[in-house]
C-alpha cells in the first residue's frame, strides 16, 4: 500500500506517468486515507486525475469524496489573503492543492534541514512537509541550504544528529518523490531513511527517537 502511495505521489508531481499496477477498489480507499493522514490529499488528487488518462479510476464513492476535498482546498487557497510562503516553489498546477496548515518555519525564510529535524523529533514530520522540502530543493537547487555547524540551533540539536537525519531524509526524498541525486544535500542512507519513514507512518516512540539521535 505504501509503495502504491509513493507511486501516486510521484504521478501527482510529474515524476512518473502511471502506477506499476492498478489498485484494487479497497486499495483506492486505503490510498485516500493515507493521503489524508499525511496531509497531501489535495496533491494526490492531481495524480488521481492524471491516472484517468490510463483508464485507472477510483471507485465512484472514493472519487467523489476525494474530488470534493480537493475542490474545497482550491477554494480556500484561492480566497486566502496570506498564502503559505512555500507555495511559491510549487508547480503552478499544485499550488492551490496544498493543504494549508499552521506554518512550521518563518514566513519569509525557506525551511532548512534543522526545521525538518525539529519536526521529526516533535513527531510532526509528515509527507506534506517532505513535499514542501522537495519542491524547495528543486527550485533553489540547494543554493540556500548548508549542513555546517553555524548556528545555535544546530549546536543545540546536535551536529551529528542533524547530519544523520539529513542522509536519511535524502533517501526518503528519493524513494517517495523520485528526487534526482544531483539535488540532494548529501549521500542518502537507506538504513536511516527507512527508520524515518517508519516513524512518519507508524511511529509513536518520541523518547526512543531522542535517544537514537543523541547517541554518539
Amino acid at each position: 500500500m505504501k509503495q502504491l502511495f509513493f507511486e501516486l505521489l510521484q504521478v501527482s508531481i510529474g515524476q512518473r506517468e502511471c502506477l506499476e499496477r492498478g489498485p484494487e477498489p479497497e486499495e483506492w480507499q486505503g490510498l485516500h486515507e493515507l493521503a489524508q493522514r499525511q496531509c497531501v490529499a489535495g496533491i494526490c488528487y492531481r495524480g488521481v486525475e492524471r491516472l484517468f488518462e490510463f483508464g485507472l479510476r477510483a471507485p465512484q464513492d472514493v472519487s467523489i469524496d476525494w474530488m470534493a476535498e480537493a475542490e474545497e482546498m482550491r477554494e480556500q487557497n484561492e480566497q486566502s489573503k496570506k498564502p503559505s510562503f512555500v507555495t511559491r516553489y510549487y508547480n503552478e498546477d499544485l499550488r492551490l492543492l496544498r493543504q494549508s496548515s499552521d506554518e512550521y518555519y518563518l514566513q519569509n525564510k525557506p525551511m532548512t534541514i534543522e526545521d525538518l529535524y525539529r519536526l521529526f523529533l516533535e513527531q510532526r514530520l509528515n509527507m506534506r512537509v517532505v513535499v514542501d522540502y522537495y519542491f524547495l530543493l528543486c527550485q533553489t537547487e540547494r543554493r540556500y541550504e548548508t549542513l555546517k555547524m553555524n548556528s545555535l540551533t544546530t549546536i543545540f540539536l546536535g551536529w551529528f544528529g542533524i547530519r544523520r537525519f539529513a542522509r536519511g531524509l535524502m533517501w526518503v526524498l528519493r524513494e517517495t518523490m523520485g528526487m534526482d541525486r544531483s539535488l540532494m544535500l548529501c549521500k542518502p542512507w537507506g538504513h536511516e531513511g527507512r527508520f524515518i519513514l517508519q516513524e512518519m507512518f507508524d511511529g509513536h516512540q518520541r523518547m526512543e527517537m531522542f535517544k537514537r539521535y543523541q547517541r554518539l
